[in-house]
């Protein structure tokens, strides 16, 4: 069934909106004025302008929100159906639980451990979603 799900995944993301791909808490800087400022630009792409949101409100999923309420309350998510979300969330959950059990980056010795935890909050928002049992 998640494989059925996640092979919609590059339709459902679609666009040409450009993307910052790696959008975490962490990566976003606020002025003393109080505007954002993204930062940290690895892994710029092109997709749906919506995007960057979910993996944003993964991290508030964590933290006990409705990230689904909050996702639809976003203007960038205006139109986007139930499907794609679903698609999006569960090719991140597929990427980031491959991924965190891959050997250890010497580069970054959490880096593992982060994506195995992006991997198991994006397949609990999804189970939520769906109703289903994990």
């Amino acid at each position: 069934m998640l494989a059925s799900l996640e092979s919609g995944w590059r339709e459902a993301v679609a666009g040409n909106a450009v993307l910052h791909h790696d959008l975490r808490q962490d990566n976003v800087l606020i002025d003393a004025y109080g505007a954002a400022w993204i930062c940290d630009w690895n892994w710029p792409c092109l997709g749906a302008s919506w995007f960057d949101l979910v993996l944003l409100l993964a991290t508030a999923y964590a933290d006990g929100h409705d990230a689904t309420a909050l996702f639809t309350q976003h203007p960038t998510a205006r139109g986007v159906a139930d499907e794609q979300l679903d698609a999006a969330l569960a090719a991140l959950s597929g990427f980031f639980l491959s991924s965190g059990g891959q050997p250890a980056a010497d580069w970054s010795p959490h880096l593992r451990q982060h994506q195995t935890w992006c991997g198991e909050v994006t397949l609990r928002w999804l189970a939520n979603r769906r109703g289903w049992a994990l």
